[in-house]
């Protein structure tokens, strides 16, 4: 079994990491140098949250704010950077990257403005927090975050895998491959993310509830899913609902290969996952059967087995080519 490979000149890990800390300590370092500077100018209970129309709606206390805020960044600081590290794609990184720093800026300048807002201001129902800095943090995040994404760039294009098994089939001879994927996390989290729903059903909080039993029942339904491999090429369906499924017609397949996946590192996360080039039922790390198409575009399913599949996978395509030749 091949493992996926990596990017020729990637950018290493610890660089990676720096894209989103770096941003994210300035903003933090930014925040709690102001809040200090300005400690002695703030009113006990400071404005928090602003509602529509720029006036103040949620109050916290001076101190309960600054840790609430430092800590938030810091959270979503070290968040980002775990995930950046993590993600072996290049374009996941890139993706990954740019959220981080986005996210950064606009959390870091909405933070500063609003210990501004609440410098010497007897009382704190009074602060109004214009919305034009909500609209600069957001312009100034996308900007930010669009740059980064820019400068980090789209990398080189990996080398191509080398050819996969392939079984040898005489003409007219039938064969077939199937198996059943089933990711336990995922069951888990539709699970609780059910539960969760009906609770708030029987709350009678329908707003709350409907959405929550859509997402679990969608994630009950392609916790598993069943691949099979055979002379029409390749389907990946979920094992509960007939539709939506993924088909590969045969003759739109080039080859395919057995491969070690990392979830988070090579897809950023579990489920159906794209990335430039790439398309994944992910639902754990581990063995993955990677189908090569001739639209130079590669499906990754994790599944047991893969091996197997991919030789059967070759030997139709072999087949079938050494038939149209």
């Amino acid at each position: 079994m091949a493992d996926a490979p990596a990017p020729r000149g990637a950018v290493p890990g610890v660089r990676r990491g720096a894209v989103t800390a770096v941003p994210f300590a300035v903003a933090t370092a930014a925040y709690v140098g102001v809040f200090v500077a300005h400690r002695d100018r703030l009113p006990g209970r400071i404005a928090t949250h602003f509602s529509g129309d720029g006036t103040a709606d949620g109050f916290m206390g001076r101190t309960a704010a600054l840790w609430f805020a430092t800590g938030l960044l810091v959270g979503l600081g070290l968040l980002f950077t775990v995930v950046t590290v993590a993600t072996r794609d290049t374009s996941g990184f890139r993706v990954t990257a740019a959220l981080g720093v986005g996210s950064a800026v606009t959390l870091g300048y909405l933070s500063v403005v609003t210990v501004l807002a609440n410098s010497d201001v007897p009382d704190p129902a009074a602060v109004e927090l214009p919305v034009r800095h909500a609209a600069a943090s957001l312009l100034l995040g996308v900007a930010t975050g669009a740059s980064a994404w820019w400068l980090i760039g789209p990398g080189p294009r990996p080398a191509p895998p080398p050819p996969g098994p392939s079984l040898r089939l005489a003409e007219g001879e039938a064969a077939a491959w199937s198996r059943t994927a089933v990711s336990r996390p995922m069951l888990l989290v539709a699970a609780a993310v059910t539960l969760g729903a009906l609770y708030a059903l029987v709350s009678a909080s329908w707003p709350t509830g409907l959405p929550l039993l859509a997402v679990g029942l969608l994630c009950a339904a392609f916790a598993a899913v069943r691949v099979t491999v055979d002379r029409r090429g390749v389907t990946v369906a979920s094992t509960v609902l007939p539709r939506p499924r993924l088909i590969l017609p045969l003759d739109t397949v080039t080859g395919a290969d057995s491969v070690h996946v990392h979830a988070l590192g090579d897809f950023g996360g579990w489920g159906y996952r794209i990335r430039s080039n790439r398309r994944g039922f992910v639902l754990r790390s581990g063995e993955a059967l990677s189908v090569r198409t001739k639209a130079g575009r590669a499906y990754v399913v994790t599944v047991d087995d893969a091996t197997t599949a991919a030789a059967l996978l070759n030997g139709l395509v072999a087949r079938g080519t050494g038939e149209r030749g």
